[in-house]
């Protein structure tokens, strides 16, 4: 099964393993030297990238949160070095504490030390045992909601704020025609169906974002200045068809110049993050080349490959799997392309 660009693979147990027995029994779908664990009752607003940072990385680490009531969760005690020093009971404060948000990366090779086929839990049977061998928290400030019953998944719907969902779109060969005269506004000309899948977006509150890289002012084809004005008309033809984006943004570097802003990179994600805040779970991105899909798969996104452009030569290549590949975006559409799952 796929979802959101990431393959799924299952390890089901015949009798009930415990959080740790489980861990051990998906060892063998891990095939990178680290892995990141994911409790499935609770749920943290942190960017793991940021929490974890780029490594190298501890044998064994946790994402810690602070709370205000520590009533109703087990309390961390944290060193000044970020080495977790001891696990105390559910109750033992109810102030303020470091508590464990079910967020873990541990190595391949700390799994692989664990029994198989022995029903145990990771958290009373095994991290307590690993602080002396070295546990390390990763402290975040961040919401954090249990989410293991119903009626505590309600409440923290309840408490969420609806996040709005995000289309990314590339500029050209998606909005507007791929053409040799990039820096020339006189030439631009929108694709069929893109003012209409902005409008279709924006109503159902959609934020829309434009990503596209331009090794051109690299190469020295031509300037920022020239890349501001083909934006400007593009806007303003859109515009003239009732539709507008929230901003556009471009990586000017040539391919060899190794930037963390040219697509598939995420840097210019990471900006209209700072722009945006916090990114929801409803992320779509739509291009026609393989770096755009390579970007969604990234970020966790649902992506769709257009033929136009230089889509339908990324198609026949095969080397990018989008979620959808569509003739334009004429096909667009919210909710349909996408469905996106009802919570409740």
């Amino acid at each position: 099964e796929r979802y959101r660009g990431l393959d799924l693979h299952y390890a089901r147990e015949r009798a009930p393993l415990g959080t740790a027995g489980a861990l051990r029994a998906a060892l063998p779908f891990v095939s990178t030297e680290h892995a990141l664990v994911l409790n499935g009752d609770s749920e943290v607003d942190v960017a793991l990238d940021d929490a974890f940072g780029p490594g190298p990385w501890p044998d064994a680490s946790l994402l810690a949160v602070r709370v205000a009531d520590g009533s109703r969760f087990g309390q961390l005690r944290v060193g000044a070095d970020n080495r977790i020093e001891g696990f105390d009971e559910k109750g033992s404060t109810d102030g303020p504490c470091w508590i464990n948000a079910g967020v873990y990366l541990f190595a391949r090779d700390r799994l692989a030390e664990l029994p198989e086929g022995v029903p145990f839990s990771l958290e009373h049977d095994v991290l307590p045992g690993w602080i002396a061998r070295g546990l390390h928290a990763r402290c975040v400030t961040a919401a954090f909601h249990d989410i293991g019953t119903p009626e505590a998944y309600a409440t923290a719907r309840a408490e969420t704020p609806e996040q709005v969902g995000l289309l990314i779109l590339d500029r050209d060969g998606t909005l507007i025609a791929e053409r040799a005269d990039l820096g020339r506004p006189e030439s631009v000309k929108l694709l069929p169906g893109a003012a209409a899948a902005i409008r279709a977006f924006r109503a159902r509150g959609y934020r829309i974002a434009v990503l596209t890289n331009q090794a051109g002012v690299g190469r020295g084809h031509y300037g920022e200045d020239d890349v501001a004005a083909v934006n400007q008309r593009m806007l303003e033809l859109l515009a003239a068809e009732g539709a507008e984006v929230d901003g556009v943004w471009h990586c000017p570097h040539r391919p060899e110049d190794h930037c963390a802003c040219r697509k598939p990179l995420p840097g210019m994600v990471e900006a209209l993050r700072g722009e945006f805040g916090p990114l929801g779970p409803d992320l779509l991105v739509v291009g026609d080349n393989v770096c755009d899909i390579e970007l969604g798969q990234r970020i966790g996104a649902r992506t769709a490959l257009v033929r136009t452009g230089h889509g339908s030569t990324a198609e026949r290549s095969g080397s990018c799997r989008p979620d959808r590949v569509i003739d334009g975006l004429q096909e667009l559409a919210p909710r349909s392309l996408f469905p996106v799952e009802d919570p409740a």
